[in-house]
Formats: structure tokens, sequence, C-alpha cells
């Protein structure tokens, strides 16, 4: 008697068919959920292909949606932003944009007071502020033990660093010894960096730096000594620190000075009697 093959059994292959149905309809709706809106991100990216040392146009950039996961984490998300900055490389089109793209904006490192071409900067000045012209040394206002050569430009001004597009903060101190170093003006923005044609050259004796209207009254009375106060130094601000520029105008960030973080460390103080202990006759 001959023996009949087994056949397969259809209804294992039916229930195959329905897991494998399964799994598929389950990747399918990850995929989407991974690309839904609840997981997309506003970025600034690239309208076209930009030149290195492209100053940015409105034109040139757009917001777009990429996924969470897509977006470098200092991306920009407002396009006021970039519009205005110089790109340091080329960049191809659909590009998000990151801090590292670029340069200082695109400002006159130096203009003399003494020059016969008049440079306009009534167009880089945030609404509702003004620009004002400070020194870059210190003002004693009165006679004291302060030594003048203490507070050189050079000194108050990181060595003639600070550059156009910087943002600064000012320390001051009293000629009457009270309140000690602190933090008056903070995040100024720096429009030009300037010579009165009276320094020497690659010295500059000028920062142009706008402030709201209604504080320029009182940064000036400060910079000519009007009080007891001086201005000791110009402090440059890392950009991570910089304040908001949005449609409506310049926000400054302004940071608490709080307590230096200097560690306690054990150390032997040494006196003129532990020097006459030790080695005194």
């Amino acid at each position: 008697m001959a023996i009949q093959a087994n056949k397969p059994n259809s209804r294992i292959f039916l229930l195959l068919g329905v897991v494998l149905a399964a799994a598929a309809a389950i990747a399918v709706l990850l995929l989407v959920r991974s690309n839904s809106p609840a997981n997309q991100v506003s970025v600034v990216v690239s309208d076209t292909a930009i030149p290195a040392g492209t100053t940015l146009t409105p034109a040139m950039v757009i917001v777009t949606q990429v996924p969470a996961t897509a977006k470098p984490g200092d991306a920009y998300t407002d396009p006021v932003a970039v519009v205005g900055k110089v790109t340091q490389v080329a960049l191809a089109n659909n590009t998000p944009l990151v801090p590292g793209f670029f340069s200082t904006p695109a400002l006159s490192i130096t203009s003399s007071g003494t020059g016969t071409t008049a440079v306009s900067v009534e167009t880089q000045i945030t609404k509702g502020y003004v620009a004002v012209a400070i020194p870059t040394n210190a003002s004693l206002p009165t006679s004291n033990t302060l030594v003048q050569n203490n507070f050189s430009s050079a000194l108050v001004s990181d060595g003639f660093y600070i550059l156009p597009g910087d943002h600064i903060d000012i320390l001051v101190a009293s000629t009457t010894g009270t309140l000690g170093v602190r933090y008056t003006f903070q995040d100024l923005v720096v429009l030009r960096v300037g010579s009165s044609g009276s320094t020497g050259a690659g010295a500059a004796d000028v920062l142009l730096v706008e402030v709201p209207r209604a504080e320029a009254p009182l940064l000036s009375a400060l910079v000519v000594g009007s009080g007891h106060e001086f201005v000791e130094k110009y402090v440059l601000r890392p950009e991570s620190e910089w304040g908001k520029l949005s449609a409506s105008g310049y926000s400054p960030n302004y940071e608490s000075s709080g307590l230096p973080n200097v560690p306690s460390v054990k150390q032997t103080i040494v006196t003129s009697s532990t020097l006459d202990t030790l080695f005194g006759g």
C-alpha cells in the first residue's frame, strides 16, 4: 500500500500570513508616528545654495519642519536671528543654520573720525535704541590715589579685542571706595570700534554701542565722570549669553554676577612671625 505524502496544513500558512500582515501594519504605524507633526520641530534652513562670505537676506532663508531627532541642538529657529549674518562657509540648499556657519556681522572694524569717507550705521541700530560713543579708557572723575596708567585703553578694553558685533558688559568702581567693583550696563551691542585719529595704529579709543533711548543719558553721565563712579573694565560676553533679537527689537540678557566659584583649599599661611620662628636668631 502506498503511503501518501504529508500535505502542508493550510491553517498554519493562514495564521502565518495574519501575523506578518499585523507586523507590517505596526511598522507602518510606527513610521508614520515618528514623522507626525507632534515629533516635528521648526528650524531655519537655507532656501538656496549660498556661497561663503555672503550676507544673508530674508529671501535666502526659510523656516521648515524637520524630525526632532534631525535638528542640530544649536540650530536657529527664528529667521530674524540669522538675517544680516555673514557665512564663513558655503551652504547647500536646505541646510539647517547653526552659529558655527557665521562670522562677525559685516561691519567695519575701525572708522576714523578724521577720515573723509562717511560711514553710515543708522540702518544697524535697533528700533527704540540709539548709538552712543564711549571711550576705551577709564574716566576718573576726581583726584585720588588711583594711577591713571592702571586704566589704559588696552587694559580697560580687553587689549583691543573688542570688535563690531561683540556684546560687552561694563564694570564700574567708585572713587569713594564704596560698594566695590560691580556690573552696571550689560549686553551692550558694539556697532563700531573707531579711532579719533590721536591714537597709534591699531589702537582704538572709541566704542560705538547701542542702548535703549532712555538709558543713553545714564551711560553718557557714567563715562564722562559726572558722579563718583568710573568705568573700570569692559568685559566680553560669550555668544551663548547674548540676548534675543526678534521682529519687535532686541532684548538684552542680564546675568546675575553671583559669588566667584573659587574652591576652598588647604594652604599654609606664612607671616612674618612664621619666618622669625623658623629662621630668626
